[in-house]
């Protein structure tokens, strides 16, 4: 008999009252019952505080920030408040299918076929993809059910995975080891964490069914600038991966890693340019991306997602067209832009 062990789900918020009672409510309906909730509030000024408040759920805490924290800060005073030996960050605009902890949490207590429980460092799945009024895009990329971290890792950056931040569940304490959710990675800080998390332990355990929905909203025009901002990002991550990787003394990560990194900049900046795809000046605003940095742009990696992602953008567009009763953009969310469109 597999003896239950806590995980822990942290659900960062502001102002996102209806859909953040949908993501705890989905919560607190896991088939896995020994679960607790951390919701931090981050300051909201609507009536999120209120709404939630009317929950009575012993396994719901719920802290409101009086003063803003902002992304990074929010999810790291979620992962730091966390009592559970396993930690999921819940995007306050997302979903858990019922049985969706019970079953990222089997591979940490019980190993899979092909090796132990103490070898996994990060248990994932697939995601629905849909808007805020719960219509249904896509489903993301599966992966092997094992794989080395770096292997999950250097697939991700090339477009051949489709782990989100919902989906992913980790150790609470590998989590805080590498340093928790750091402002250094700026909005990337959650593959900053999960991914120097993850690489403490050799394998990655794929659950190949969703099990989460993924909440995909329009995002805004990004300037030059903010390419710039997010490329910057990129790199630092890139870099803190391959010490990690490193410490390991796995030369195989330490070559997975390094290869990648081309892929995971050209990845970054897609995926901020595809934002204003079908926008007036989107194509003026690529070009001038591809001659700032045509080491990032000009890459097969690069045409490959524009031709598949860009397909994706225009078929969310086409349906906000269609219904236009739907939230066309909910941008004030605490879960990480890329994470949004990607």
């Amino acid at each position: 008999m597999t003896v239950l062990r806590r995980v822990s789900i942290g659900i960062p918020t502001i102002n996102r009252s209806s859909l953040a009672l949908r993501a705890i409510r989905s919560a607190l309906a896991q088939t896995y019952s020994d679960v607790e909730l951390i919701v931090s509030d981050d300051a909201s000024t609507d009536d999120t505080v209120e709404r939630i408040q009317e929950i009575r759920d012993p396994r719901l805490v719920l802290v409101q920030q009086k003063q803003r924290l902002g992304l990074v800060g929010n999810f790291d005073f979620c992962l730091r408040h966390a009592t559970g030996e396993f930690f999921l960050l819940l995007g306050d605009d997302d979903v858990l299918l019922p049985n969706a902890i019970e079953r990222l949490v089997q591979p940490f207590l019980v190993g899979n076929t092909q090796t132990s429980a103490g070898a996994v460092g990060v248990a994932w799945c697939p995601c629905r993809i849909a808007n805020a009024t719960n219509s249904q895009f896509w489903t993301t990329e599966s992966g092997p059910e094992l794989e080395p971290v770096s292997s999950l890792l250097a697939a991700l950056f090339a477009g051949n995975r489709g782990p989100r931040l919902t989906s992913i569940l980790l150790r609470t304490q590998d989590a805080i080891a590498v340093g928790g959710y750091e402002s250094k990675y700026g909005d990337l800080c959650d593959i900053g964490n999960w991914g120097r998390a993850a690489l403490l332990h050799p394998y990655a355990v794929c659950i190949p069914e969703p099990l989460v929905q993924y909440t995909n909203h329009q995002g805004s025009t990004t300037s030059q600038s903010a390419v710039q901002q997010w490329q910057q990002w990129a790199r630092i991550v890139h870099q803190d991966l391959l010490i990690s990787a490193r410490a390991t003394q796995d030369a195989n990560a330490v070559r997975q890693l390094t290869a990648a990194k081309r892929n995971f900049i050209s990845g970054i900046t897609l995926t901020i340019l595809i934002q204003t795809i079908g926008k007036p000046g989107w194509i003026r605003n690529a070009l001038r991306e591809a001659l700032r940095s045509p080491g990032a742009f000009f890459t097969p990696y690069m045409f490959r997602r524009f031709l598949k992602d860009g397909r994706k953008v225009l078929t969310v567009r086409r349906h906000a067209k269609l219904h236009p009763q739907a939230p066309a953009s909910l941008a004030s969310s605490d879960a990480s832009p890329v994470e949004k469109v990607s």
